[in-house]
């Protein structure tokens, strides 16, 4: 039976919510030229703390952080537990993350760890890193292998694990602006927020009240508020996504969760479809007036899609497409679309010998379609709280949106064949869902959705962004706004 999109297109949402949770993810935006760069410097004492983490007023988990002064420096530490409810579906996730600053407060060395479980197919990303002079060395273990890469950095980074603290140790002060340079472990990318401290606030807490700064954190198009002590403790803090930090006193409330009362993530996050009744299997070409939009990606034009003002049509490709000399990617292009990485393990043994397993004697266009039907036939579809890899994927044999994508993008690399994962919206049950979804290059880009088995994918996906879980983030500006889609045509 084909599953459709409603009931498998969580991932991305939730890959957003745990990003967002579990270490603050901030991305790159534009800098201001009135914002000071923060000088590191030793973050001041700091006892255990711990914060509820509420969604729509639910407790949904915990955070505990902790700070210990070292000869030279300090040790953060933070651990954290969140039940999530996917589709009905109750997830676990546990978070762990430690990192050690040196003299100066510089960032010598990190483990940042995401354990979740999907009913009998649990999931464990752990990444270190070791920071020496301008040279990053990350380590990401994965399906009981691990993987290293160096990256030179052009200047210090600062962990969300240690940001506050490294804020507090300049003295808040009312009316300043910063910019740092922030490293995310979840999806081993960095980029620069800016932060302003706005006037002291009372803020309330199990019964009690204290005065704090209020923060306000720009990044990716959000905004996330903070409120924190002269010290760096958090004592409260509200994001974008729905989702509230409380202070509360350590140990409390570690058992009081009722999931059964835990709100639904995946519906808050759809986009309304409206104008159009149906029937929607196998259209070929829609015409979409996007309302309420953010300003529009570049990836949301081109190929396939054809964007005018806030319209944009999408018409399915018609197979076999065969290369002409006026398309053609470029030497970087092609690199970028074959290259093997941390979570696309195109180069690894095991990958490379079923990918050539299933394409032998095949054309790029036959490759395609028999790996996107096999990840489609073999891997479980269920709501997955996880950082994709292709190797745990391969392992487990299950997931959702990402999990499909990012396997089949990495057979697809081993096959020879150019791939790059599709971020967007795709229609279900009257409305859009945040999906991923693979492009593979043969004379042109071709839409390949290998969790819905369509190779070409059809026309009720629309593309959004590329490139990899970095980039998905970005999807999560739609939240909030009371965007919709109207289908003006459809065929």
């Amino acid at each position: 039976m084909k599953l459709r999109p409603g009931r498998i297109v969580a991932v991305t949402i939730v890959a957003g919510w745990a990003g967002v949770m579990a270490t603050h993810v901030w991305q790159t935006h534009a800098r201001s030229a009135s914002a000071e760069r923060l000088e590191l410097s030793s973050p001041v004492g700091a006892a255990l703390t711990q914060r509820g983490v509420f969604y729509r007023g639910v407790r949904i988990g915990f955070v505990r952080e902790k700070l210990t002064p070292l000869k030279e420096g300090s040790r953060a530490e933070q651990e954290g537990q969140f039940t999530l409810n996917v589709l009905g579906r109750k997830r676990r996730m546990d978070i762990a993350g430690a990192a050690v600053l040196g003299h100066g407060g510089r960032l010598e060395s990190f483990s940042f760890c995401l354990t979740t479980a999907s009913g009998r197919s649990p999931f464990e990303t752990k990444v270190t890193g070791k920071v020496d002079g301008e040279t990053l060395e990350l380590t990401i273990h994965s399906a009981g292998r691990k993987r290293t890469e160096h990256r030179t950095l052009s200047e210090p980074i600062v962990l969300p694990l240690n940001l506050y603290h490294s804020l507090a140790s300049q003295g808040l002060e009312a009316g300043k602006t910063y910019r740092l340079r922030l490293f995310d472990p979840l999806t081993l990318t960095d980029g620069e927020a800016q932060i302003t401290i706005m006037e002291p606030e009372v803020v309330h807490w199990g019964g009690r009240e204290d005065k704090a700064f209020r923060l306000r954190t720009q990044f990716a198009g959000m905004t996330t508020t903070a409120w924190i002590t002269e010290t760096g403790e958090v004592l409260k803090e509200e994001t974008p996504l729905g989702w509230t930090m409380v202070k509360e006193i350590p140990g409390s409330g570690l058992g009081s969760r009722a999931e059964e009362m835990i709100p639904e993530i995946v519906s808050a996050s759809a986009i309304p479809a409206i104008g159009y009744a149906g029937p929607f299997d196998g259209l070929k070409r829609v015409r979409l007036r996007l309302n309420k939009f953010p300003p529009l990606w570049d990836s949301v034009d081109g190929g396939r899609q054809k964007v005018s003002g806030k319209e944009v049509v999408i018409e399915v490709e018609k197979l076999p497409i065969l290369p002409t000399g006026s398309t053609s990617l470029t030497s970087e292009q092609r690199r970028s679309a074959l290259d093997s990485d941390a979570f696309i393990q195109s180069d690894d043994p095991e990958i490379r010998a079923l990918a050539a397993r299933l394409t032998e004697g095949l054309s790029p266009l036959d490759s395609t379609r028999a790996l996107s039907g096999w990840v489609y036939e073999n891997v479980r579809k269920t709501p997955t709280l996880s950082i994709p890899s292709a190797l745990e994927v391969l392992e487990q044999r299950a997931g959702d949106c990402n999990e499909h994508t990012v396997l089949f993008t990495a057979l697809a690399r081993a096959a020879g064949i150019p791939c790059r994962m599709a971020t967007g919206l795709a229609w279900s049950t009257g409305q859009f869902y945040y999906h991923a979804w693979s492009e593979v290059w043969i004379g042109n880009w071709i839409a390949v959705d290998p969790t819905f088995g369509q190779f070409p994918a059809d026309a009720l996906h629309l593309r959004l962004l590329t490139g990899g879980l970095e980039t998905q983030f970005e999807v999560l500006k739609l939240l909030g706004r009371g965007a919709t889609i109207e289908i003006l045509e459809a065929e």
